[in-house]
């Protein structure tokens, strides 16, 4: 970046204007950090009650456990002197051990169902603690950047090399983001996912239960409701690797694209085709991260707008420098209007997408036009260097 210098005027108002967006982000921190806290109390409240409620199950099956091993013991004693026994006295104590029975089995799955709530539980507990924790150390933090920038801007010099904190402030945002798509990812899976399988936990119990009584039609109503059920799991694990591709942590960047694909395909029917050149290195998280919303925003793009019937989506290794190509055979656009809403601010999209190759130092192209479908060009450079590459 050439060197630049600034009147104190100017650096001034840049201070004023990062330090404005520093409070602001401030503010949103100590809030998600506050609503950190108020669902930590309320889930250690929760926990509570079903550490409370998992003790009495495990009590109640004890108890059962016992009464039906007595009437065991009876219904044996019968069946060998089956004589000394009258009918009455025998209906009694076979009725007995079948509504015994049926008790603890119903008194087992309360267990099961409690004990993995609880234990649930205690998981979400233990990360909810761990991001209210974060959460006020950041604003923490924020708050020491505030008092010095707010005691330097009367103190800087007229000539500085480099400007960087917009850059900086984009890449925290950025993190911010992605830390709160993880946060979310984890809510969902540990809340309603977790009570819709419980729910399909309690569906086939009383389905079970019903079928002894001999009723079809309610076995129909509640395999309905275990598909219903499982429709919303499905469509909660989908958010979830929207939100928080677990690939892209553990395998890296190719796998996770795949899965994007043929995900699109299950999905829509539109055909994708995913190639690699070069091959496959791991990277530092933040150009990984980087390069798969970017690709991830292109293919929304694509299947939201232009009515593909055909994305292909090709990622080249080089040494120096990551290239990226996504392009489709969809209704493509006027590339003149789409540059006029970027000036003014419009296609959020897009703009993030620039926003996310800028701050890792890359490049983008976006070639165009009615008709002839959609090309987006990507360069990201590796080791901090800007090196020239195509894809072939």
């Amino acid at each position: 970046m050439t060197n630049r210098i600034l009147s104190t005027k100017v650096l001034e108002d840049i201070l004023k204007e990062t330090i404005s967006a520093l409070e602001d982000g401030r503010s949103q921190i100590f809030e998600v950090a506050e609503a950190a806290r108020e669902e930590c109390n309320r889930t250690e409240a929760i926990l509570k009650e079903v550490r409370l409620q998992t003790q009495q199950a495990i009590l109640t099956v004890e108890q059962v456990e016992k009464e039906y091993a007595q009437i065991r013991f009876r219904l044996y004693t019968v069946n060998k002197d089956f004589q000394d026994y009258g009918e009455e006295t025998k209906k009694e104590i076979y009725e007995e051990a079948v509504h015994l029975r049926e008790e603890l089995t119903v008194a087992k799955e309360r267990e099961k169902i409690l004990r993995e709530r609880r234990d649930n539980l205690e998981q979400t507990f233990v990360r909810l603690q761990e991001i209210a924790l974060k959460a006020e150390r950041l604003v923490s933090q924020v708050g020491v950047a505030l008092n010095y920038l707010s005691n330097s801007v009367h103190e800087v010099n007229d000539q500085i090399e480099q400007m960087q904190v917009r850059e900086h402030m984009g890449q925290e945002i950025l993190r911010v983001q992605e830390i709160e798509r993880k946060r979310m990812a984890g809510a969902l899976h540990d809340g309603p996912v977790q009570d819709l399988a419980n729910l399909v936990v309690q569906l086939e119990l009383h389905e079970r239960l019903y079928l002894e009584e001999g009723l079809p039609e309610a076995q129909a109503n509640f395999a309905s409701l275990k598909t219903i059920a499982r429709g919303c799991m499905g469509e909660m694990r989908r958010i979830i690797y929207d939100l928080n591709p677990m690939t892209l942590d553990d395998l890296g960047l190719v796998p996770t694209v795949k899965n994007v694909l043929d995900d699109l395909t299950t999905q829509t029917g539109i055909e994708t085709r995913f190639r690699l050149l070069g091959k496959e290195a791991r990277q530092d998280s933040q150009i990984e991260v980087g390069l798969f919303r970017i690709i991830q925003e292109s293919v929304n793009n694509s299947r939201k707008h232009a009515s593909p019937r055909k994305i292909e989506v090709t990622v080249e290794f080089l040494p120096h420098q990551i290239n990226a190509e996504i392009s489709d055979d969809g209704v493509g656009f006027d590339l003149k209007k789409v540059e006029e809403k970027l000036r003014c601010g419009g296609h959020y999209g897009l703009v993030s997408m620039q926003n996310r190759v800028h701050l890792l130092n890359g490049k983008l192209s976006i070639q165009s036009s009615s008709g002839l479908g959609t090309k987006v060009l990507v360069q990201i450079p590796l080791n901090g260097e800007e090196r020239e590459g195509l894809i072939k």
